[in-house]
């Protein structure tokens, strides 16, 4: 990579990543999982989409974010931190005190739960969410919280964590000549997979909570990897780029082994309720190939389909943080009526999906104009 030039293709990767989500988050009303509100009318299509995109959307969200730590690091050590507390913190702070509380909201009355108005919810809200001894597993807060905001102060934790070997990496103080070895081999490039299988396998089983500590380091890996892949960009897109028919075939047989996999009951318990067995042992093998798999085949595919300049780039890019914090909100306020009127589950989600879109962009043009709520909701 020349000094200076700009990778769109990641700009579009990130775009990806992040608006996903808003299609993700829409047809949740009409799967089979549980979620914050449900629709009477559900589809297996629902449930396909869920299990596919579920096994890497949030490992490419995070790879995203390891590619932007590594430009965010290009200042001081001082400034960095205090931009990713300006930009985690801060929105992920405000918004749980004063918008993702009408979730639980929402989803207390589709309980049947009676309440006079939102603001007597509001009144009991803290104890509603204090009421919980997560112990050891104290990131799950970030998730109780914060509810789909846990991904900020996850990144910032993740942060420090790697922040000395990511420091490491910048001054060229760690080498991977032994890695560029095996990435020689024919299918040398799913060694990589080996780290974020062996977390799951070994930490799942103690904490199966979604967003627990397994969860934890098996996304740190993929944000470690964004990191690792800028920096020796050149590189690992030759490698990428070489092995993108193998990524794409293992994931497509993978994620159709897991979509399967998902009618057997004993495939299913071991994904929701893990034990130490073989069970676990094919989930855990299946996940990780997914996620890596997936991630780097999407990176091959946006560096040869999606490197170029567009005049929605820049808007697109900065609208995600602000767009991310409102978004499921949004979603469950409008579904919660919605889901009710019993149009049928493709019409409900459209109506959902095209709703949250408008919303959120006329929302997203009232903030950027003002300084105050910018620095609320991570705008630059």
């Amino acid at each position: 990579m020349r000094k200076n030039e700009r990778l769109y293709y990641f700009d579009w990767l990130r775009v990806l990543a992040f608006w996903l989500l808003i299609f993700f988050h829409s047809w949740q009303p009409f799967n089979n999982f549980h979620w914050l509100i449900k629709s009477n009318n559900t589809s297996i299509i629902a449930d396909i989409l869920t299990v596919f995109t579920h096994g890497w959307r949030l490992h490419l969200i995070f790879l995203v974010s390891g590619l932007g730590t590594w430009f965010a690091m290009k200042t001081t050590k001082k400034q960095f931190f205090k931009n990713r507390f300006k930009r985690l913190i801060i929105p992920f702070t405000f918004a749980s005190l004063f918008i993702t509380p009408s979730q639980r909201f929402f989803q207390a009355l589709q309980d049947k739960e009676a309440f006079q108005n939102y603001f007597y919810f509001l009144e009991g809200y803290p104890s509603r969410i204090l009421d919980h001894d997560f112990s050891f597993s104290f990131l799950l807060w970030f998730k109780e919280i914060g509810i789909h905001l846990w991904y900020l102060p996850y990144l910032l934790v993740m942060t420090f964590v790697l922040y000395p070997i990511f420091t490491k990496i910048k001054n060229k103080e760690i080498k991977f000549d032994w890695i560029k070895n095996v990435m020689n081999k024919p299918y040398g490039i799913f060694v990589l997979a080996l780290p974020i299988f062996t977390c799951r396998l070994i930490l799942k089983p103690i904490f199966p909570a979604y967003t627990d500590w397994a969860d934890f380091f098996t996304y740190l890996w993929s944000f470690l990897y964004g990191f690792v892949l800028i920096n020796d960009i050149d590189y690992w897109m030759v490698i990428i780029k070489r092995n993108k028919n193998k990524l794409l075939i293992v994931g497509v047989l993978c994620s159709l082994s897991l979509i399967i996999g998902s009618s057997n009951e004993n495939l299913v318990s071991a994904y929701l309720n893990p034990k130490f067995d073989w069970y676990h042992v094919l989930i855990s093998t299946l996940s990780a190939l997914i996620a890596f798999s997936w991630i780097m085949y999407f990176v091959a595919l946006f560096s040869e389909k999606m490197n170029f300049k567009s005049f929605i780039l820049p808007e697109a890019n900065n609208s995600i943080l602000p767009i991310y914090v409102l978004h499921q909100s949004i979603i469950v306020a409008v579904g919660y009526y919605i889901v009710q009127l019993n149009l049928g589950s493709l019409i409900e989600f459209l109506i959902i999906l095209i709703t949250t879109i408008l919303v959120c962009l006329l929302l997203y043009k009232f903030l950027k104009r003002h300084a105050v709520l910018k620095t609320l909701f991570g705008i630059k």
